[in-house]
């Protein structure tokens, strides 16, 4: 197995099979992620991803799925806050904390990740942006939520370099470890899905503004393809992260990002011992572990099976 493969794919899948389009229950998701983490392809396996209301039963799920406690606690992501609006989202923090800190004081769960969609008149401004900001900073430690990593997703519509730039601006008095951008890449309707020059466009921004990027949603297989349901052109997973480590390592115009995120020839993307390569554009395998580490850190999948398969039919694995 090439390093640059391996340090590209390390961790790389979080996995959401709660989440559409598998909606597994929960004793089926915590068998089937306990299961990946048993296997040969564990090493690609991030955290388990759940909303915060959720964490009970899966605590609860895994006392009772052979085998799933043995490993001991299990790293976690949390979603945390509400689509229904702003006030919405910052009420729901309380009980989802209390929900946190449970599953961490049963022993089970590590929570060091927490998501949350910014509400849609936050991305309409800098102004209303920084004010969501102070009031929802405000609240994650009046709950016990400080001291974790936030990922605050992208609102559809939104400025999006303007938010990455504010976010980039606080991260240093925020009161979390690390504060980032989080990109829904696909959904189960074509407008879920994010033009190409959006996704470049984050890419290239985040890279500018030293913001860290976790993606969600529609990235299953490696290479951008037309899919069936929704019948639309899906982006993959070699595409965006490769276009990531193009724009960190400042080896690529915006233009050249944008095809690095359009391309659907399987052939164009190549891991050597030393590097990621598309096309003419190379990443060193350690900067690629460097960067991985430092600013791209994987996507929520809610299936780990097909990447694998994808990978194993592409010979790299």
């Amino acid at each position: 197995m090439a390093t640059a493969f391996r340090a590209f794919m390390q961790g790389l899948v979080d996995y959401a099979g709660l989440f559409p389009p598998a909606v597994l229950p929960p004793v089926r998701a915590v068998a089937r992620y306990a299961g990946h983490r048993a296997g040969p392809q564990a090493w690609m396996l991030g955290r388990f991803i759940a909303p915060a209301e959720k964490l009970a039963e899966i605590g609860a799920a895994r006392a009772n799925v052979p085998g799933a406690s043995a490993s001991g606690a299990w790293e976690c992501s949390a979603l945390i806050g509400s689509r229904e609006g702003a006030e919405a989202a910052l009420d729901a923090l309380a009980p989802q904390g209390a929900a946190i800190l449970a599953a961490e004081e049963e022993g089970w769960a590590g929570i060091q990740v927490l998501e949350y969609p910014l509400p849609p008149a936050t991305g309409a401004g800098r102004r209303e942006l920084a004010d969501h900001l102070d009031l929802l900073f405000a609240r994650l430690e009046a709950v016990g939520l400080a001291g974790r990593e936030l990922f605050l997703e992208l609102p559809p519509g939104s400025d999006d370099a303007g938010v990455i730039e504010t976010l980039s601006g606080r991260a240093r008095t925020a009161p979390v470890l690390r504060l980032g951008a989080k990109l829904r890449c696909g959904g189960l309707r074509p407008e879920n899905v994010p033009a190409v020059s959006r996704v470049a466009g984050i890419l290239s921004a985040c890279a500018r503004f030293s913001v860290p990027l976790k993606c969600t949603a529609g990235l299953h297989h490696p290479v951008r393809h037309l899919a069936d349901d929704p019948e639309v052109m899906m982006h993959g997973f070699f595409n965006v992260f490769g276009a990531g480590l193009l724009a960190a390592s400042g080896l690529a115009s915006g233009r050249e990002l944008e095809s690095c995120v359009a391309e659907t020839d399987p052939a164009a993307f190549r891991f050597t011992e030393d590097a990621f390569v598309w096309r003419n554009r190379g990443v060193p395998a350690d900067r690629i572990e460097e960067i991985r580490r430092r600013s791209l850190c994987g996507f929520g999948s809610c299936s780990f099976a097909e990447p694998v398969a994808d990978l194993q039919a592409l010979g790299l694995l």
